[in-house]
């Protein structure tokens, strides 16, 4: 039931040792390594909000060519910061075997506004307030997918790169690469898509809300005023369960815990006081209900993400999500699709809940120089994760494929 002393694992190589966490022991903060930081004087967000002193935190791999057009982009997933070797390792090395080729591509991934890993989010000091105070719940709202994309080519500027030879990443990183083939089409040669979709639906935008709804019932939330060295924890971890079973799917979850009970607890305990929450207060109320093993891990994860996540940063992120719409301000959606003329490769997973398969497929049917490939997998939407070296030899194949129609044409 434990793998390295933590709850059973739902498999695959992104969570063998960690307990299904891609981030494994991350904190709130700057990653310790691997990461550097820029602060521009301004930056407007769509909203109107003019943010002060920004902070933009990213990581590089590879080296920037003379004629400085070997730019690739990475998007992260919604929880991750920008160290990519630690949650995409497989996908990236020096070569053509690898889906991101550190010895071809400069390599640059940026965290997004409103995360506490490093960019101006809600636990970082409001440059507004004469106390030195956070932002907090003062952060502006929202912070869009174009705002990252506008503030990203901001520092590839900065950082001297002149072109991309690539868009990629996956889940909420699958809405950045498509917003930047969009916001700059004649900057981009192609964009790898994956597990995404091209405007965030209603059915994630309701998920969403059930996991903001959760860490805003918590106790301590106080409309997001609270100390972030102290933040609550009980409405977060509930928010981390829910989206957890969301980036899975039923067969999957069914097959690995099959109704056993958890071994190291087969009583349901009455409190968890790691996150501050008392779920029975009377002992004979639980004594006779089972634990399952299903419920160990959920809860367990939930506490885990407790320690390396922000309650505010988690809304505002998902808020971040809900505002995905390539179209936006640019006319019909399918129009708007049609006229990204990249090269582009959409990834999705036969059994992804979060992001159906569907959404993966109206995205190659109105991409004109858009392929598919499918991951037929039982693990869902994390299949992205799981399944990486099929999707890396995937990527590679798709990109060397592309090199030598480029070399023919040329």
């Amino acid at each position: 039931a434990e793998v390295d002393g933590h709850p059973r694992s739902m498999g695959g190589k992104a969570n063998e040792h960690d307990g299904g966490d891609h981030m494994k022991d991350a904190g709130i903060g700057l990653p310790a390594t691997g990461v550097s930081v820029v602060t521009f004087p301004s930056f407007t967000l769509e909203c109107g909000e003019t943010l002060r002193d920004v902070q933009v935190a990213y990581s590089t791999y590879g080296a920037l060519c003379a004629s400085r057009d070997n730019g690739v982009v990475v998007g992260h997933s919604l929880t991750s910061n920008s160290v990519v070797h630690e949650w995409w390792g497989e996908m990236m090395g020096d070569g053509d075997l690898f889906a991101i080729d550190t010895a071809a591509d400069f390599v640059v991934c940026v965290n997004y506004l409103g995360s506490p890993y490093g960019t101006t989010s809600p636990v970082v000091r409001d440059p507004r307030k004469s106390n030195g105070g956070w932002y907090g719940p003062d952060f502006p709202s929202p912070c869009t997918i174009r705002d990252n994309v506008r503030l990203q080519r901001m520092l590839l500027d900065h950082l001297g790169v002149k072109r991309l030879k690539m868009a990629i990443g996956g889940s909420m990183g699958c809405m950045l690469a498509l917003e930047w083939g969009a916001t700059y089409p004649e900057y981009v040669d192609s964009l790898c898509l994956i597990a995404g979709c091209g405007r965030h639906p209603d059915w994630a935008i309701g998920i969403g809300e059930v996991e903001r709804f959760a860490v805003m019932a918590g106790e301590g939330w106080n409309g997001g005023d609270y100390d972030p060295s102290d933040p609550p924890k009980g409405g977060l971890a509930a928010a981390r369960m829910t989206a957890m079973l969301t980036y899975r799917a039923p067969r999957s979850v069914d097959e690995r815990f099959n109704r056993e009970l958890a071994l190291d607890n087969r009583r349901r305990p009455r409190a968890e006081d790691e996150i501050a929450v008392q779920t029975h207060k009377n002992p004979a109320a639980v004594a006779s209900l089972p634990f399952y093993d299903v419920e160990n891990y959920l809860r367990y994860q939930g506490k885990k993400f407790t320690r390396r996540f922000d309650p505010n940063c988690y809304v505002q992120l998902t808020l971040t999500l809900d505002t995905h719409d390539v179209s936006a301000g640019r006319g019909a959606y399918t129009d708007v699709l049609a006229s990204l003329k990249h090269k582009t490769m959409v990834v999705g997973i036969t059994s992804d809940v979060l992001y159906p398969y569907h959404l993966q497929e109206e995205l190659v049917r109105h991409v004109p120089n858009a392929e598919m490939y499918t991951i037929d997998s039982p693990h869902g939407h994390d299949a992205f994760l799981l399944e990486i070296d099929g999707l890396n030899v995937a990527i590679a194949d798709w990109r060397r494929r592309a090199q030598v129609e480029a070399s023919v044409k040329a």
